[in-house]
């Protein structure tokens, strides 16, 4: 049961980088087109990787509509073009509010910060699992290429003892994303996320295509290693969760 819960915790936990320059020579022209192709296409789906999030935040009036591996669903609005609110929920009783402020350092580098309450799950046997939490992210690149560094702390409470026979616990982790354009359409994503107080390794590999301009189809897989040292330090559980990700970005401007 404990694996499970914290399987859904991942996933909600988620679910919470040219200029052109003009030559006269004629045979440079095409390759100055070629290093500007993935500029003609913008990305719809800069504000989160598969998992985790980047700094960045919606346009106001925008409207950011995800789904990940079907149960997961998650709504976004632009209050302002620095401060977007969230609504998340899933087929297993997530109702969780959040909201993310985005800090401009420099035109490539961002800082974030997002906050977090409600209820992780509800069960049939009237066990629900509260959730609060937040965390701290600074993104380097542009909505094209990015690497983004976060630091994140949750709590949650249940009505049924979960990890180590408690009801309640505290989750901190810290994690390291990335987003490469290998196509007009197609970014290549890789994460990284350490649960350090629960020796949790986990993260994600994989690849999203741009639909139509404002959609974006992801999939990959999500290892998931559990070290439980007051067995072996060298006791390793590990396996994998595929991940399907569909994103879509309502632009009102």
């Amino acid at each position: 049961m404990e694996k499970f819960f914290l399987i859904w915790v991942f996933l909600f936990g988620a679910t919470l980088s040219t200029a052109a320059q003009e030559d006269e020579y004629v045979i440079n022209q095409p390759n100055n087109q070629n290093e500007n192709r993935f500029e003609k296409l913008k990305n719809p789906d800069f504000s989160n990787y598969l998992l985790t999030s980047s700094s960045f935040t919606l346009k106001k009036r925008d409207i950011r509509i995800s789904n990940t591996n079907v149960i997961f669903s998650k709504a976004s609005y632009g209050l302002t073009d620095k401060t977007t609110a969230s609504l998340s929920i899933s087929l297993i009783g997530t109702f969780i509010a959040s909201i993310k402020q985005q800090v401009k350092i420099a035109d490539e580098l961002k800082l974030g910060f997002s906050a977090a309450a409600g209820q992780i799950a509800a069960l049939p046997t009237d066990s629900i699992v509260f959730f609060t939490g937040g965390q701290s992210m600074i993104t380097l690149g542009d909505h094209q290429n990015n690497i983004t560094f976060g630091l994140g702390i949750y709590y949650a409470k249940s009505s049924f003892k979960l990890i180590n026979e408690e009801k309640e616990f505290l989750l901190s982790n810290i994690y390291i994303a990335m987003q490469r354009q290998l196509g007009k359409r197609v970014y290549l994503i890789a994460e990284g996320i350490y649960f350090n107080n629960y020796n949790i390794l986990s993260g994600s590999l994989g690849a999203k295509i741009t639909i139509k301009e404002s959609m974006t189809l992801g999939a990959g897989i999500m290892p998931l290693a559990w070290i439980d040292p007051s067995i072996n330090t060298s006791n390793i559980e590990a396996s994998a969760i595929p991940l399907l990700t569909f994103r879509m970005l309502l632009d009102r401007h």
